[in-house]
């Protein structure tokens, strides 16, 4: 019993950390206009990358579950990744419209999975995944459509979007550990 909790509290303390990672991935794209350093196409596939290693670290210091979505989104990131080499000196806008919108569309897959587990498991977190997987599609496809200024906008709308991504993991990974915690039945509120 003793080894069980110190588990969940290192799955805990890992999936808050890798969604604090995200954020801050994201204020790193709000500051990179600042230094001028690198294209949109670059800096995306870049993000694309270290978010893939870190859900790739995620799903080896955690324990195995039921719940796939980490190593999905580890390969959807990887995908996309890859795609930059083939796409990386095409038309900026046009280029991360696509990648952007289609990485949007897989991961909405991933989460309709989870949803479709907490659905049958009849968990209380449905409601809340149901909330930040519709918050986290109409920003994406909106940050999608939406790409097609100058090098810094696009860039600050990247950073804004991956900054609200990382948000929405937050508040779902801490919504989930104050319920587990408190022994709360998210039906039962009103």
């Amino acid at each position: 019993m003793r080894q069980a909790k110190r588990v969940i509290k290192l799955k805990d303390k890992t999936n808050l950390i890798i969604s604090g990672v995200l954020v801050l991935m994201g204020v790193l794209m709000l500051v990179v206009p600042l230094l001028g350093y690198m294209k949109p196409n670059t800096l995306l596939y870049v993000i694309f990358s270290i978010y893939s290693l870190i859900k790739i670290i995620e799903v080896i210091i955690t324990p195995k579950t039921e719940d796939h979505e980490d190593i999905y989104t580890a390969i959807a990131c990887a995908l996309a990744a890859i795609s930059g080499f083939k796409y990386i000196n095409y038309d900026s806008p046009m280029v991360l419209s696509i990648t952007l919108a289609s990485w949007v569309g897989i991961m909405s897959i991933i989460k309709l999975i989870k949803l479709d587990y907490y659905h049958d498991k009849e968990n209380g977190m449905f409601y809340v995944n149901l909330i930040t997987f519709s918050l986290f599609l109409t920003l994406g496809l909106l940050t999608s459509i939406n790409l097609y200024f100058s090098e810094t906008v696009e860039v600050l709308m990247l950073g804004f979007f991956f900054v609200i991504n990382g948000l929405l993991n937050l508040a779902e990974d801490g919504i989930r550990i104050l319920v587990v915690r408190n022994k709360i039945n998210i039906s039962d509120v009103k």
